[in-house]
């Protein structure tokens, strides 16, 4: 009976867990989350670049205190670059 509880748990969390990351696994929900929590997302939507300066703006908003891991930051680079190009 233990053991049935502490795999209902576990599965419990990794369902949790696999949701709450992918509540942030697209580029719109990233560009709210992560970037609209120091200026308005309609910034960002005005401006047209190509991938590498994406990148680079990206980068450098994580040196200013953005903190999107690796994969959400390719996933909002990719994002950025493809809907708001030049």
């Amino acid at each position: 009976m233990k053991s049935i509880a502490i795999t209902g748990m576990a599965v419990s969390l990794i369902v949790a867990g696999t949701a709450a990351a992918g509540m942030f696994s697209n580029g719109p929900n990233l560009l709210e989350a992560r970037c609209a929590v120091c200026h308005p997302s309609s910034k960002v939507k005005v401006l047209k670049r190509s991938p590498g300066q994406w990148d680079a703006i990206v980068a450098s908003m994580m040196k200013k205190g953005a903190i999107p891991s690796s994969a959400e930051k390719k996933t909002l680079v990719d994002y950025l670059a493809n809907t708001y190009k030049p």
